[in-house]
């Protein structure tokens, strides 16, 4: 993998469109054309919805059944956009704007409560505003009609998924995104903390520089749980990762750029060795925390995605199989075909030397490359436990073009390129594939993942081997209880 980029935030362009504008398209002929030329399957995403009826939104512009649809404002085209079940749609162009924060982020529990789960910028913690607050109303209005109203206006493939993708826009995404789910510059926010008091507070938008992106990150990849602790008579180690951002590592940054000052050193030699620094600094944690350890632990809840490069390294440091064949999927050269080609992969930096049995935790905000994480883990037996991840399978990377623009809006939209297709078995090809054949095998007993045929969580997710739910106590206080109970199941089910 070059280096691709699967994430949202500041890592990622808009995903999130509404009523707010009134873009001046008045023919939906243009995008539908983009988008049946294009999008890598669109059989895949029909077979998507009628599968899961219940996660639809949007109408299927794209069906040659119909006219296509006037596209005289920002509902109309959010209505056919939302119809691809994907998170990897976005609008570009001078209207976007760049990515702005409240210096915090909020994390749902399965029921839609919110919390502020991490405070990154001083500004919002001298505004009074804790984490482990509990979020009870957004400008003045009740926090769950507010959340349930910003996931209809967010692009994905699940229900779960778009509301845990609200809520971290509320605190990190572009000011379109932003004055589509009705905020301005400012937000106001009634809390309640964890004594019961209720505050309410003002904070400000401000653009994300390079200090905030590396705060965010450090406070998404600070740990939830502690690293070692022993329950039910289970010895539990843990390991954190929240974001593949190495260019906010030290240790990537100074490998780097050694790296870059040998004889005859390129770029991808460079990157690589910061890749490889930061896979043995994590190589030594894991072994801490799994030594003695009867089980250890991966926390990928809320992890935001990034360099897959980076995350391809770390599942294979920490896996006990060769990580699976990953092949990325495009539109077919001609009608009733796709196009599959095989993701590089570097060589190892390394494995961990001692062994646990391994259980990955995640929920619905686990996104793009931290999906992969899990899946390319399950895939070499590792337990997956939480909620299913949001189903961030694609995305722009592959797709050089600005986007087609929308006349007269100031914007452009811009398609997934591609999405992937993980091949545990090894049995696909690179080159042309009949579409209908591979959408059937991928979606097997409802897109459930397999380790002996090929799969895929484009809009699905990965599904857990073992669902557990978030409740507002799991976010507060990290949700070791939760996962003691589970890990108590598992090991009486021979399963640890």
């Amino acid at each position: 993998m070059q280096g691709k980029i699967r994430t949202i935030a500041a890592l990622c362009a808009l995903t999130m469109l509404g009523s707010a504008y009134a873009a001046k398209v008045d023919d939906g002929s243009q995008l539908r054309a983009q988008v049946t030329h294009s999008y890598p399957s669109l059989r895949y995403v029909e077979r998507y919805r009628h599968d899961f009826p219940d996660e639809v939104q949007g109408h299927a512009f794209w069906s040659a059944d119909h006219i296509a649809p006037a596209l005289p404002d920002a509902d109309a085209l959010t209505r056919a956009l939302a119809a691809l079940q994907d998170q990897h749609v976005a609008l570009v162009g001078a209207k976007a704007g760049k990515t702005e924060t409240l210096g915090v982020l909020f994390r749902t529990a399965s029921d839609g409560s919110v919390i502020v789960w991490r405070v990154f910028d001083a500004t919002a913690g001298n505004a009074h505003v804790a984490e482990g607050d509990q979020v009870l109303a957004i400008d003045g209005q009740d926090v769950h009609a507010w959340m349930q109203h910003a996931a209809t206006l967010t692009f994905g493939g699940q229900r779960r998924g778009r509301y845990a993708e609200a809520a971290t826009e509320l605190g990190l995404a572009t000011p379109v995104v932003h004055r589509v789910a009705g905020l301005g510059g400012a937000v106001a926010l009634h809390l309640q903390d964890a004594k019961s008091q209720t505050k309410t507070v003002t904070l400000h938008y401000k653009p994300v520089d390079a200090e905030l992106a590396k705060s965010m990150t450090a406070a998404i990849n600070r740990a939830d749980l502690p690293q070692r602790f022993t329950a039910a008579g289970l010895r539990i180690g843990t390991l954190r990762m929240g974001a593949f951002a190495p260019q906010y590592d030290d240790a990537f940054v100074t490998a780097a750029d050694a790296a870059s000052k040998q004889p005859g050193a390129s770029d991808d030699t460079a990157m690589l060795a910061g890749y490889c620094a930061v896979v043995r600094n994590v190589i030594r944690e894991a072994d801490s925390a799994a030594r003695d350890a009867d089980v250890l632990v991966l926390d990928l809840r809320g992890n935001l995605g990034g360099f897959d490069r980076e995350a391809w390294l770390l599942a294979d440091a920490l896996g006990t199989k060769p990580s699976l064949a990953t092949l990325d999927l495009f539109a077919g050269k001609h009608a009733g075909t796709v196009q599959l080609a095989k993701e590089h992969t570097d060589p190892s930096c390394g494995h961990v030397t001692t062994h646990a049995p391994l259980v990955v935790l995640t929920d619905a905000g686990t996104r793009s490359a931290g999906e992969f994480m899990a899946s390319w883990l399950w895939a070499s037996g590792a337990t997956v436990v939480g909620e299913r991840t949001v189903g961030a399978g694609g995305g722009f990377e592959f797709n050089g073009e600005p986007g087609t623009p929308l006349s007269g809006s100031g914007y452009a939209v811009r398609l997934s390129g591609n999405f992937s297709v993980f091949d545990p078995a090894g049995t696909l090809g690179e080159g042309a594939h009949d579409e209908g054949a591979l959408v059937d095998m991928l979606a097997r007993d409802h897109f459930a993942p397999s380790r002996t045929r090929p799969f895929a969580i484009q809009s699905v997710g990965l599904r857990p081997d073992f669902a557990l739910t978030t409740t507002l106590a799991d976010l507060r206080d990290g949700g070791q209880s939760s996962l003691v109970k589970v890990l108590v199941q598992l090991k009486a089910k021979r399963q640890l």
